[in-house]
């Protein structure tokens, strides 16, 4: 038998033991080792197969690495070629322009105004079936302008009604029928200073119908015009009311709400809509740049607005319009003066008037088009959900959005955000008021609000 104990056979086990087994960590370091040089010398990739050579140099080596880092970065840069940086010195509050701000009654038809209107139909030979109480039934029908409700055929007759009528224009109706700014706004002032109410509001439209509008600066309700009209510039943001940064300045309103003048209400709510757009925007909510709170009777509201500025370089403009996403306002043939709200809704727009061969009321007029009347209810009620629901710009359509119950929305794909814009925050803070416990204070020991 052999003999496994003498001094050649321990000094040979002892050589074995103090070979170290190799760990997991460096099997797997060097399996990926032999795979990447095996991938590299087969890939078809320009240049990889060169790294992985062994007559390549250290410096032949390094200088690929760099070529090739340099082509990532590019390819990046190319796939998005914008940089956003805060400026250090920021903006002055008083470049910022104070957004619009619209007052809407939820009252939309002044019961004075359609008493009258009933007793001038009522006079017409054509209306002689009719006693006062069925024709205020049937004038309560011009709702329907304002929300494209479904439909009651026993309770309102659309074309019944528009038979009644006869003659008529549709906005110069609706603006009689709507509660007036001098009976709304008791009291008005503007950075510390009172100020006669009508010097501050106009009577423009909005989505909402006729309201109060203060810095509402677009000249005309009448939108898209020709591209050599001289009605939008960019002059035309060195003007308008600005603000600062003061706690008690900006713009303070004292309201009555006149409850035996209701007639027909557009949300059933009482009170009314405080709405906030861009100066130069139709505050229309669908199409952006839109802001809407209800006040409530016997209610304080005071409102903090903030402003987020974004300016784009003209650097920027030589970049394909696909990959920066956004236009200039003189660089679109869609419009004159390019704004995304304006986009969206010039584009719902041409949606209704290709469906209805006409444009809503509560929407700006558009040139030789016709505005759409109690003709047109049952249409506009039909496409009303889908003309509101712009579909977005992406493949494929993300299936919880859910485009297929609104008719899959309409396509804007010319309607990119604008490069340059002001962007308002707001935030409302309401305080109760008991006009009963007021009413109690001796008149000597109260403060003027106004």
């Amino acid at each position: 038998m052999e003999d496994f104990h003498t001094p050649y056979v321990v000094a040979y086990r002892r050589r074995l033991q103090a070979v170290k087994r190799p760990s997991k960590f460096s099997t797997i370091r060097k399996s990926l080792k032999t795979v990447s040089k095996e991938y590299c010398a087969e890939s078809s990739i320009c240049g990889l197969k060169h790294l992985v050579d062994v007559n390549t140099s250290c410096f032949e080596r390094a200088l690929i690495c760099s070529v090739s880092l340099v082509w990532m970065t590019f390819r990046r840069y190319y796939s998005a070629p914008l940089v956003t940086t805060q400026m250090p010195e920021g903006v002055s509050v008083s470049k910022i322009i104070f957004p619009a701000v619209g007052i809407c009654t939820n009252n939309r038809i002044s019961k004075r105004a359609v008493l009258e209107l009933s007793n001038k139909l009522l006079q017409k030979s054509r209306n002689k079936k009719y006693t006062e109480k069925e024709m205020l039934s049937l004038l309560i029908g011009l709702g329907l302008l304002y929300n494209n409700q479904p439909l009651d055929d026993k309770l309102v007759k659309p074309m019944e009604l528009h038979r009644a009528l006869g003659d008529y224009d549709v906005n110069e109706l609706m603006r009689n029928l709507t509660p007036k700014c001098e009976d709304l706004l008791l009291r008005c002032e503007w950075n510390t200073v009172a100020m006669n109410c009508s010097k501050l509001f106009d009577f423009r439209l909005t989505m909402n119908g006729y309201c109060c509008t203060f810095n509402y600066l677009r000249q005309s309700d009448v939108t898209f015009e020709s591209a050599d009209s001289t009605t939008r510039s960019l002059n035309m943001y060195n003007y308008g009311n600005k603000s600062n940064f003061d706690f008690d300045d900006g713009l303070k309103v004292l309201m009555k709400l006149n409850e035996s003048d209701d007639f027909y209400y557009n949300m059933p709510l009482r009170g009314a809509q405080l709405q906030f757009s861009d100066a130069y925007d139709f505050p229309d909510a669908p199409s952006g740049s839109f802001a809407m709170q209800i006040i409530s009777p016997n209610v304080q509201m005071t409102v903090m607005v903030t402003a987020s500025f974004t300016q784009a370089s003209r650097d920027i403009q030589h970049v394909p319009v696909k990959l920066r996403r956004c236009l200039f306002y003189d660089e679109s043939s869609y419009l004159p003066f390019y704004t995304h709200s304006d986009c969206l809704l010039k584009c719902r727009m041409l949606f209704l008037l290709s469906k209805c061969k006409c444009t809503p009321f509560n929407m700006p007029k558009m040139i030789n088009k016709r505005t759409c009347d109690m003709r047109d209810v049952p249409c506009l009620k039909i496409y009303n959900v889908q003309s509101r629901t712009v579909r977005p710009d992406v493949y494929p359509i993300p299936p919880e959005l859910e485009l297929e119950m609104v008719g899959g929305g309409i396509p804007c794909p010319m309607c990119y955000p604008s490069c340059s814009k002001t962007a308002y925050n707001y935030d409302f803070i309401n305080v109760k008021i008991y006009p009963e416990h007021m009413n109690a204070v001796p008149e000597n020991e109260t403060l003027d609000w106004l």
